[in-house]
């Protein structure tokens, strides 16, 4: 009996010399756990600027609109319609520290324009000041016309996972610009650097700066450097069927023929896209496709074509200017919401008495004079922002471009058109 209660002692002895080690050693780890790993929630803050800008709350049917200034929780959901913009601001805290002078300065700014669906899944920093944990905030955007964001570091790094339905970016400091559809996600770092999760590979490749990619359920495609070309995945090459992006139509009168639309292939991997008439009135061959890209917040806008004339029989571009064998018409929106506003560019071959300015058209173009008979000549338009500033034009969105043939009898030729968007 008496050995018994001797080997009760010895346990419940051991078990509280190992339950002391046990405290005196957890206790610390614990305690140093819980200072590198707590986390609270930033402070994220909701700033709408123009157009209809909604929150819906987590489990709630109700979308909101929002007035002003709004606080923003986790899971909650914002669109903008496609006239609206905000900035989405995330902040470490709101009071602006010892200094009441100086405003809170935002870890991420995201600028939102245009149609755009987008969720804050996350968004934390560590509670305590010895951690080594970045700031951290996770963006569900489902669709986004067009994402101006800047990262920025401040005590400590910043991370943004931006989750989009073609794959996952990860962004450090810097900035960068985003179009997210669902297809596609095309996607520009303007400085920094991000990390891009290939849904085909697993890898994840870096961008740096001035370089730009594009995300769709195959993979990442090329990367690129340089503006974003807003044609380049809308067959601005004609490399496809032109009817994939592009839509044929014509002008003419009923008595007189129209024109025709071939695409040709030229070489092993080029095709054209020639327009050809004969008649004895006017007439109008174009191909055109929607395009619908908002461009606020970019710092430079070119347009670039490869043309050819064969065959026209008008001098210069008509009475008007309005009949150049080939010409480029690109409609935006500028800031007052007129969706039909235009510029122009016209090339012709044979020379004559008439003015070469678009004299009906509202962009008064200049029209330029080309080398005729299947000579190519390759365009790059002045940096079309200022000359828009300068009448007092400010562009919203891009939202089509058309190429055509006018005249009465013609022939001609494109061989790419590409719209370049500096971010």
């Amino acid at each position: 009996m008496f050995k018994k209660t001797e080997q009760i002692a010895w346990g419940v002895l051991i078990l509280a010399f190992l339950t002391c080690i046990g405290l005196t050693i957890g206790t610390p780890l614990t305690i140093r756990w819980y200072l590198l790993n707590n986390t609270r929630p930033l402070d994220v803050r909701l700033q709408p600027r123009n157009g209809t800008v909604t929150q819906q709350k987590p489990r709630s049917t109700i979308k909101a609109v929002v007035p002003g200034d709004t606080e923003v929780t986790r899971d909650d959901i914002i669109e903008l319609s496609n006239d609206g913009s905000a900035f989405l601001l995330f902040y470490k805290g709101m009071s602006g520290g010892n200094n009441t002078d100086q405003p809170p300065q935002p870890l991420i700014t995201v600028q939102l324009n245009g149609d755009t669906k987008i969720t804050v899944e996350h968004a934390w920093t560590p509670r305590f000041t010895m951690s080594k944990l970045p700031h951290a905030v996770t963006l569900n955007v489902q669709h986004g016309a067009n994402l101006h964001i800047t990262v920025e570091g401040n005590d400590r790094s910043t991370r943004l996972y931006l989750q989009t339905p073609n794959g996952t970016i990860r962004m450090e400091e810097g900035t960068y610009a985003a179009v997210v559809g669902a297809a596609r996600t095309e996607f520009t770092v303007i400085s920094g650097r991000a990390h891009l999760s290939d849904p085909a590979t697993g890898e994840e490749p870096v961008l740096i700066a001035s370089q730009h990619t594009e995300l769709t359920a195959e993979g990442i495609g090329e990367i690129w450097i340089g503006e974003r070309n807003v044609l380049r995945n809308r067959n601005g090459g004609f490399e496809a069927p032109l009817e994939e992006y592009w839509k044929i139509e014509h002008v003419h009168s009923p008595e007189e023929p129209q024109g025709t639309v071939r695409q040709i292939r030229i070489g092993n991997d080029r095709q054209i896209v020639l327009f050809e008439r004969f008649g004895r009135s006017h007439a109008q061959t174009i191909i055109k496709q929607e395009i619908g890209q908002d461009i606020r917040g970019a710092k430079s806008l070119y347009v670039r074509a490869r043309v050819r004339v064969d065959t026209q029989t008008l001098g210069v571009c008509g009475s008007l200017g309005t009949e150049c064998p080939i010409m480029i018409r690109i409609y935006f929106t500028d800031q007052t919401g007129n969706p039909r506003r235009e510029w122009l560019q016209g090339f012709y071959a044979l020379p004559g008495t008439d003015s070469p300015l678009c004299l009906s058209c509202e962009w008064k173009a200049e029209h330029i004079q080309v080398p005729q008979a299947s000579v190519w000549y390759n365009y790059e338009s002045d940096d079309l922002l200022p000359l828009f500033l300068a009448q007092n034009i400010e562009p919203v969105s891009i939202e089509s471009v058309e190429v055509y043939a006018s005249g009465h009898i013609y022939s001609s030729a494109i061989d790419e058109i590409a719209i370049l968007v500096g971010e």
